[in-house]
């Protein structure tokens, strides 16, 4: 490992501090779950919440209720630290029997360790792996092991306000949007909302700093044909921006604010001004589909972000269900802990009420996913989803990425400046 420890690797000292400690078995704590009798209780942590957690829920419960040799306990954690709380429980022997993880928190897990392959319990089980979307489970493979099994994929997406885009005469009848996909007919679509609308209300409901601007500005980098920021070496990966297509792109959403100011600056709650009916199009994550279908008297359509650079790009995450590796684990409680794995990607048409695209083409095929309105519109983007480069810096990656893009969305620095600063701050942190 080189030089200087990232925050992953000082968290990692104190992982082997824990184990020392206390031992490699995973060690039995209490539980407050009411497990019937003679059936065997598997305990998973999951970070969801909101309606994520509600429909996680109503999956482990028709789990439990579907057989009687496993039972899932579904524990709650708080978001913030739960990172930080696995990668320490899983050291000393106190974590959990399934784990939710981001896809791009995969390469920290499987460097460190801590985390089953699934291979030899898939068998067991049945897992079909061909029946999952490959761009999404070419995630959760690493030396040609699967070491999760994929729930989803959630890209960055469009909301239009059907009314408001009727109004400005931008709607064609059969519903579908009278925009230009190039980068100048996108402009002018917005340009119109801008002159069209009341002046009450505005084209796109967009934060000016945060995790939305690097999503918007990654899939419009990707559209151009950009693929990295880093190679994907888990641990030693070299710097590998385009930095000529990073600039266009950034170039290029920084106009929507300052040259053609559809977007109001310093918005303080860009998810209400869509909601309320303010704003006539927002450009955010499919789980706020849910949001606004049960939202009274908001007509939108949801579109996948438009393809305006000659190539299809998308920024998108995904959760994933993995197995923590103990030296004296149950093989019981692990077949069990896949099983339910593989039953809750099958029903992966009740996690979609969320939103999300589930991980199984099988899944998206499906009539019950066809009937569900809206979801069908973007699930071809689960093809063509650009996932973060697997690195165990990615982490500290994202962050730089962020807090330097936002002061160009701000007019804090230009683009140049930005991405100067960025490769800086990368390379430092990757090589020292």
């Amino acid at each position: 490992m080189k030089g200087r420890l990232s925050i992953f690797l000082s968290l990692f000292l104190i992982v082997i501090l824990l184990t020392a400690c206390s031992g490699l078995g995973k060690l039995v704590s209490g539980s407050s779950a009411n497990v019937p009798e003679g059936a065997t209780e598997i305990e998973m942590w999951n970070l969801f919440a909101g309606g994520d957690a509600e429909y996680m829920q109503t999956i482990v419960d028709e789990f439990n209720e579907s057989q009687d040799e496993f039972y899932v306990n579904n524990i709650q954690q708080e978001f913030d630290e739960y990172y930080t709380k696995l990668i320490t429980s899983l050291g000393a022997g106190k974590g959990p029997d399934i784990a939710i993880s981001h896809s791009h928190t995969l390469p920290e897990l499987v460097h460190l360790g801590i985390l089953q392959d699934l291979d030899s319990y898939a068998d067991q089980v049945g897992v079909q792996w061909d029946e999952f979307n490959t761009n999404i489970l070419e995630q959760t493979v690493f030396d040609n092991q699967h070491y999760a099994i994929p729930i989803d994929t959630h890209p960055h997406i469009m909301y239009f306000n059907n009314d408001l885009i009727d109004d400005a005469g931008l709607l064609n009848d059969d519903g579908t949007l009278k925009m230009e996909k190039t980068p100048e007919g996108f402009r002018v679509f917005f340009q119109t909302l801008k002159k069209e609308l009341p002046e009450e209300n505005f084209p796109l409901a967009f934060p000016t700093v945060g995790m939305d601007g690097f999503r918007q500005w990654w899939a419009f980098y990707s559209q151009l044909g950009g693929e990295h920021i880093v190679t994907d070496d888990l641990e030693n990966p070299t710097y590998a921006l385009d930095t000529e297509k990073a600039i266009k792109a950034a170039e290029y959403m920084q106009s929507f604010w300052h040259e053609d100011k559809v977007i109001p600056l310093n918005l303080a709650d860009f998810y209400t001004d869509f909601q309320s009916g303010k704003a006539a199009t927002i450009a955010t994550g499919v789980w706020s589909t849910g949001i606004w279908e049960s939202t009274e008297d908001l007509n939108f359509t949801a579109i996948p972000l438009p393809n305006i650079f000659g190539q299809k790009g998308a920024w998108g995450g995904s959760h994933t269900f993995v197995l923590p590796a103990y030296e004296d684990a149950d093989p019981e409680v692990q077949r069990g802990a896949v099983t339910f794995m593989d039953f809750a990607t099958d029903h992966g048409a009740k996690w979609a009420q969320a939103g999300h695209i589930p991980a199984k083409d099988t899944v998206v095929e499906s009539k019950e996913f066809k009937e569900m309105p809206y979801r069908e519109d973007y699930a071809q983007v689960a093809d063509y989803v650009n996932f973060s480069d697997r690195t165990i810096y990615y982490r500290g990656i994202n962050e730089i990425m962020v807090r330097n893009l936002d002061r160009i969305w701000t007019n804090e620095a230009t683009p140049e400046e930005a991405f100067q600063r960025i490769e800086k701050e990368v390379k430092e942190l990757i090589n020292n």
